[in-house]
């Protein structure tokens, strides 16, 4: 074998390693929608990133009490906990892509959350590279057929390219973060009350949010319950009690988006005694029922 001269100056007598990595990303509720005008949605907010490109017409966006004016091209990030609203009023309607991902390394997720750039109009650089690599998940949603083994894995390779990306205009941007001792129990919070909110929908009905105490998971963490929300607080921005609401929302959310299931069945599974119940719980989140989320919904096609 010849190395070419380029990579001889790498060359020397010690030993060198590449950083082992163990995140868990995942990339969900990916799809593309065409919609008409007067099409809302109200205000929510996520657990996960959303990315939204928008491929005709214009899209209004209100995060944080910014608005966003959005046109072919324009691509918009939504962090964690990023309360906003989306609508289009444009006569000719609107066609846009969207992609939810989520990040499970904390500090690289809370540098994200804090200083990564929102908006990536049409035109610059890192929008070419961002819309270059959504593109390629538009050309796959156009598949007849079922998704393959190869497929999953270029939509994952297409996620890790985007956060590459995301990473570099980001880290100009970084001050300072959490010391890993508290993102390390941040990590263990978040990863207690997921792991019990599962159980929860698996094994009985009725969970609610007095089952899963803060203080039952400080104390297998072996700290005190306020040093167990100050450090949950610090890293996710959200109180321990909201981050479950955020999950029990956003599965909510995923079952709704499957038409095969009937909303009755998707209360059951979520532990709700009845579909009223649930309703009304769905109601408070999103300040819509269940059947008027999913008529908003339209005709969608989906990768998660």
């Amino acid at each position: 074998m010849i190395i070419p001269e380029s990579y001889r100056s790498y060359l020397s007598p010690e030993s060198r390693w590449l950083p082992a990595t163990d995140w868990n990303v995942k990339l969900f509720g990916a799809h593309m929608q065409k919609v008409k005008q007067g099409w809302q949605v109200p205000l929510e907010s996520h657990l996960a990133f959303e990315l939204i490109l928008i491929l005709e017409g214009s899209q209004t966006t209100i995060l944080e009490n910014i608005r966003y004016d959005l046109h072919a091209g324009d691509i918009l990030l939504i962090p964690p906990g990023c309360k906003h609203t989306n609508e289009c009023n444009q006569e000719q309607g609107l066609t846009y892509f969207i992609a939810h991902f989520n990040v499970d390394e904390i500090l690289f997720r809370q540098e994200m959350s804090r200083h990564v750039q929102m908006l990536f109009p049409c035109g610059g650089e890192d929008n070419q590279r961002l819309t270059e690599v959504m593109m390629k998940w538009v050309d796959l949603l156009q598949h007849k057929e079922e998704y393959t083994t190869s497929d999953l894995f270029r939509m994952q390779a297409g996620l890790l390219e985007i956060l590459a990306i995301l990473a570099e205009q980001s880290s100009s941007r970084s001050q300072e973060g959490v010391s890993p001792t508290v993102a390390h129990y941040a990590t263990l919070i978040a990863e207690a009350i997921k792991s019990r909110f599962n159980a929860g929908n698996i094994q009985r009905e009725g969970l609610g949010d007095k089952e899963i105490r803060i203080e039952e998971i400080a104390a297998s963490l072996q700290i005190s319950p306020g040093y167990a929300l100050e450090t949950f607080q610090k890293v996710y921005g959200i109180s321990p009690r909201r981050y479950l609401s955020e999950l029990k929302l956003h599965e909510a959310k995923q079952l709704i988006h499957q038409p095969d299931l009937n909303l009755t069945r998707v209360a059951t599974m979520l532990g709700y005694s009845s579909l009223a119940h649930f309703s009304r719980q769905f109601r408070r989140w999103t300040g819509m029922s269940p059947s008027e989320y999913r008529q908003t919904l339209g005709s969608i096609r989906f990768f998660d």
